[in-house]
């Protein structure tokens, strides 16, 4: 019998949580439901520690891989190993909330989509996941909607009213999601392979529907989201993992058989470098201390086009500029915008041509506020005088 729905569960150094995972599964009570648990070689898990977990649960397959080779692999292997009319991804340290998939099948069985997304309850295991809880629970909370066709991808990655690219808290159409994984590249690929992959399923679907109810528990904290002691190293691999998945998503758009399929793939690219590097200044500004910047900027340059990180460093001359106008305060002569300015125009220098839509508003929205905050300063400040002129022109 074909199983109504396969969830899929990428395993590695998850013993402390991968029961919690499976018996979430489980615990809906249902036998039309195979889990399949993706043993991505860990290389602390002995034996046959994962088949022998469930012994009473038939349901639940373990495929082992021959090697480690991430996240998306490891998630490919699984997808393409399922049998189900629907299927669901779910990490192996989250669960899904009680009664999700009979709602699940509530939803769809009157009108299937490609894609049903659905919103995630966030579990907060430590203090900063739980300061950063409601805004990530608002992100991963998608508006109620249906979209349908080119419009998917359009929507999607754009700044204002898009929805996330996590692959869990989705529930797809199982030959549509065997195809979209199929199509994938068979290269190793961690972090930054929940976006590769929503590209390829939004810009493939027909049919999307969201939906606010929240059927996925999200655990904030555990593995490596929000891990501490963050480093200069620990940047510069999140930078190449999205340059990365950048690269992918270049070489997916240029085979015949996806390139003839639209016509605008390079304004879709262009949303998907912004939303990437973006991601990459936030994880500099929130992790590094502003005197450790500097290094971390030449270790990364080489990953992006010079507009794509100069435009997120005036976003950042932008907003610290507006923060003081707005206070009405002068910025005194150890304010970090002076190091900001100093960072933005190091980088701005190697800028050719006019650069990216993105890049021309966050830095022309930067100069308007500095020169409000001449508006404040007393004449005789010629030196900041002078910084204005300088950089606005």
């Amino acid at each position: 019998m074909t199983p109504r729905f396969s969830i899929i569960i990428p395993y590695y150094d998850g013993l402390a949580h991968i029961e919690e995972a499976v018996q979430s599964v489980l615990g809906q009570g249902r036998d039309d439901v195979e889990v399949i648990v993706v043993d991505d070689r860990d290389p602390g898990l002995t034996g046959d520690a994962l088949d022998t977990m469930f012994p009473n649960a038939p349901q639940v397959k373990v495929v082992h891989r021959s090697q480690n080779g991430g996240t998306l692999r490891a998630r490919r292997d699984g997808v393409l190993a399922s049998a189900g009319d629907s299927v669901l991804l779910l990490d192996q340290d989250d669960a899904l909330a009680e009664g999700s998939l009979a709602a699940i099948d509530g939803a769809l069985a009157d009108s299937p989509v490609d894609i049903l997304h659905f919103g995630a309850r966030v579990v907060a295991e430590t203090g900063d996941a739980a300061a950063a809880r409601d805004g990530m629970e608002s992100f991963l909370t998608p508006p109620a909607r249906e979209l349908a066709g080119d419009e998917i991808l359009v929507r999607q990655f754009a700044f204002e009213d898009g929805f996330d690219w996590h692959v869990h808290h989705k529930v797809y159409r199982g030959d549509f999601a065997r195809a979209c994984w199929g199509r994938a590249a068979d290269v190793e690929l961690t972090l930054s392979d929940d976006l590769y992959l929503s590209f390829i399923l939004s810009s493939s679907a027909k049919t999307y529907r969201a939906v606010g109810e929240a059927w996925y528990v999200y655990h904030l904290g555990r593995g490596e989201t929000m891990a501490g002691n963050y480093t200069v190293d620990k940047l510069a691999r999140v930078s190449r993992l999205d340059s990365r998945a950048l690269s992918l998503l270049c070489d997916y758009v240029a085979r015949p058989d996806v390139a003839s399929a639209r016509s605008d793939w390079a304004a879709r690219l262009a949303d998907v470098r912004d939303h990437l590097i973006e991601h990459v200044a936030n994880e500099m500004a929130d992790g590094l201390s502003l005197s450790e910047c500097p290094g971390a900027i030449e270790r990364i340059e080489g990953d992006w086009e010079p507009d794509a990180l100069a435009g997120e460093l005036w976003r950042f001359v932008r907003d610290r500029a507006y923060a003081l106008y707005d206070s009405g305060a002068y910025p005194k002569k150890d304010d970090d915008l002076y190091a900001l300015l100093d960072q933005v125009e190091a980088v701005d220098a190697h800028v050719c041509g006019e650069g990216s839509e993105r890049y021309r508003f966050m830095r022309d929205a930067a100069r308007r506020h500095l020169a409000d905050i001449e508006t404040i300063a007393p004449a005789s400040r010629k030196l900041w005088r002078k910084l204005v002129q300088r950089v606005c022109g």
